[in-house]
């Protein structure tokens, strides 16, 4: 079976329509069962005045008729919610009630005069009952939860039964819309319940859920339970409230990063001023020009995901072909194609190649290659050096901010550690993803895949 069924089959739709199908065969039940009481006479009665006409024309019918043409008089008046059959006498069960032949023969018509003076029995048969004899009589079968059974002698002595199942549906008097606008009063609570049962309670309590939903790494998710699609939502949410998590983790980390390079920048400071009765600039420059630079370097961060100006159409492979010809360090181009088009900032594109191109700079021994590629889903640059490459298990964290490929805090050898951290966030604000492995034959691979749904 497709695999696609158990999740349609637990979609919110399913659910509604097998709640309401349930609550509609509960009402059919109920309303079976209340056939079976006193409360079903009230039927029977109007059953019988509706029928009165129709049974006096068949009694006259099949008195008038050959013997031949009884069973296609009896076949032609069966319907689904009727039978009628011929007996040598009256069966068991029959009774005489006077207020219902009154019934049957009010009326001064010819046709109702046709029942006067006979002698008329009634029974009232149940759901069991009737089931029993329709599989014990010759009958066309009729679909009913109660039946009244009537029987009328002829002329010649015989009998006539007729087995009638009254309607629920009300065709005359002040009962009819009254009836209507119940039935449709009842579906309407059904579908509501439903709707209630399925949606609102569940939506219910993931907005509870989400009421209470912490970031902190001990705070608890949401729940994802109930129908797919808002399980889907759940799991939307708690992606949302990882990302979030992250997110104000990095905020943390960065502040406390820019509270100890910045401390330490005073304390420095401090020092040669208390080393020193008198500072000169080129003393302090340095310092100054540090803490500086962390700043510059925190509000790139800060504005890698929201430029300030709009986006532009930029061509990757003239981008780096300038930003190679710019470069104080040799690299090299291989271009496989180059009118590979993105809408984006064209400043923040450059500081994401930039970063990745003096980070293979830094960490790398001979010139640096830059290889451009297209594929079915998408248009990759590879930036390739021929460094140490990155330990295996710090290739998870090397993105995070002020973490770098080497533990001292030399700014001729480290940098900050927001270079790949600010390439990342520019990357994903142009819907690209960086990704660094190590090659083969020794060095880091830094690659930024743009897919075909954000070319231009």
């Amino acid at each position: 079976m497709s695999s696609w069924l158990p999740g349609a089959l637990n979609s919110i739709f399913a659910r509604i329509m097998a709640l309401t199908f349930v609550l509609l065969l509960v009402s059919a039940a109920a309303l079976a069962a209340v056939l079976q009481t006193p409360l079903s006479e009230r039927l029977f009665t109007r059953a019988i005045a509706e029928s009165s006409h129709g049974i006096g024309e068949l009694v006259w019918l099949l008195e008038r008729s050959p013997p031949e043409a009884e069973d296609a008089v009896l076949s032609i008046y069966a319907s689904r919610s009727r039978a009628a059959r011929i007996t040598p006498g009256f069966g068991a069960g029959l009774h005489r009630d006077t207020a219902r032949q009154a019934i049957l023969v009010r009326g001064d018509s010819a046709v109702t005069q046709r029942l006067r003076g006979r002698e008329i029995r009634f029974r009232t048969l149940g759901l069991l009952e009737l089931r029993a004899l329709v599989k014990r009589e010759p009958l066309r079968p009729f679909y009913a939860a109660s039946d009244y059974h009537m029987a009328i002698a002829l002329e010649d002595g015989r009998v006539l039964n007729i087995w009638l199942a009254p309607s629920i549906f009300y065709t005359d008097g002040p009962y009819a819309l009254a009836f209507v606008l119940s039935v449709i009063g009842v579906v309407t609570l059904m579908l509501g319940a439903a709707i209630h049962w399925v949606i609102m309670r569940p939506i219910r309590a993931l907005e509870r859920d989400a009421e209470v939903i912490g970031l902190a790494a001990t705070a608890i998710a949401v729940a994802e339970t109930g129908p797919r699609e808002l399980r889907r939502l759940s799991q939307a949410l708690n992606r949302m409230r990882s990302r979030l998590a992250g997110l104000v983790r990095e905020r943390e980390q960065i502040m406390v990063a820019i509270a100890h390079d910045i401390r330490t920048g005073l304390t420095k400071l401090r020092l040669r001023m208390d080393a020193s009765a008198a500072l000169s600039p080129q003393i302090i420059e340095p310092d100054i020009a540090q803490m500086e630079h962390l700043l510059a370097d925190m509000m790139a961060y800060a504005r890698a995901e929201h430029p300030v100006t709009g986006p532009e159409l930029v061509e990757i492979g003239a981008l780096l072909s300038a930003l190679a010809q710019a470069a104080p360090y040799p690299v090299q181009m291989e271009t496989a194609a180059s009118d590979f088009h993105v809408a984006g900032n064209p400043v923040a594109l450059t500081r994401l190649f930039d970063n990745l191109l003096e980070n293979a700079r830094r960490y790398g021994a001979g010139a640096i290659v830059v290889r451009m590629t297209t594929g079915g889903d998408g248009f990759s640059v590879d930036i390739l050096d021929d460094g140490p490459g990155i330990p295996s298990h710090e290739m998870d964290r090397i993105f995070e901010p002020f973490v770098r490929g080497e533990s001292s805090r030399n700014r001729e050898t480290g940098g900050t550690g927001l270079g790949l951290a600010i390439a990342r966030a520019i990357a994903h604000a142009h819907g690209a993803q960086i990704t660094l492995s190590n090659r083969p034959e020794g060095g880091l691979r830094a690659r930024t895949f743009f897919s075909n749904q954000v070319a231009a």
